[in-house]
């Protein structure tokens, strides 16, 4: 590949996240393989054992995490794309809401049936990503309600909480919402995260 120095800065850092997330893995896979050896190893007194499996578990969110940063640079750079289809939206969310780690998190205030343009598999995705930011923690659930227009369909998610809505700006949201995002605009949709809530805008199919 040749680069000049005309080249768009914002593609080279998309071509740059894919030989990143490989090389980030190499030293990942050493860190959780010898923990994970070292928790199923000789009996450990409790503290090291709390330790381990710390260490355990942050080294599987670093690796989920690396997983979410390499489908944004796919998607970006144009090398991923939805499969889009006419989509039952009730049957999708009602699909994140009977999921067993989202009990008590969503209230959903369906509206009137309606399909939209979308790839299944994206949309539930991107909303579970979006639950998982905004509920942060005990109490916090959000309410699922949408409403349609001739052409769109305006999906919306509240909070029951004083979460700062900056946070999901794209500057500084979380690396799921940010993924959220952009396979929402990739399926034709808008993202926006402003006032008290998430408002998701897709084609009507």
């Amino acid at each position: 590949m040749t680069v000049t120095r005309s080249q768009d800065p914002q593609e080279l850092l998309r071509l740059s996240i894919g030989p990143a997330c490989h090389e980030l893995r190499s030293p990942l896979a050493v860190v959780y393989g010898f923990a994970r050896m070292l928790e199923t190893g000789a009996e450990q007194d409790p503290t090291t054992a709390k330790y381990v499996a710390q260490i355990v578990r942050g080294a599987e969110r670093l690796d989920a995490l690396l997983d979410d940063l390499g489908k944004l640079g796919r998607i970006a750079s144009g090398r991923l794309n939805p499969q889009l289809e006419s989509v039952e939206l009730r049957a999708i969310v009602n699909g994140i809401a009977e999921k067993s780690e989202n009990e008590g998190r969503l209230r959903v205030d369906a509206g009137s049936d309606v399909h939209v343009k979308a790839d299944p598999a994206w949309l539930a995705e991107a909303l579970q990503a979006i639950v998982d930011g905004l509920v942060f923690e005990e109490g916090i659930d959000i309410q699922v309600s949408w409403r349609h227009e001739q052409h769109e369909v305006h999906l919306q998610l509240v909070p029951n909480s004083s979460f700062p809505m900056v946070d999901v700006e794209p500057e500084k949201s979380g690396l799921g919402i940010a993924l959220a995002r952009v396979r929402v605009i990739a399926m034709g949709g808008s993202f926006d995260g402003t006032g008290d809530r998430i408002t998701l805008t897709l084609p009507h199919a």
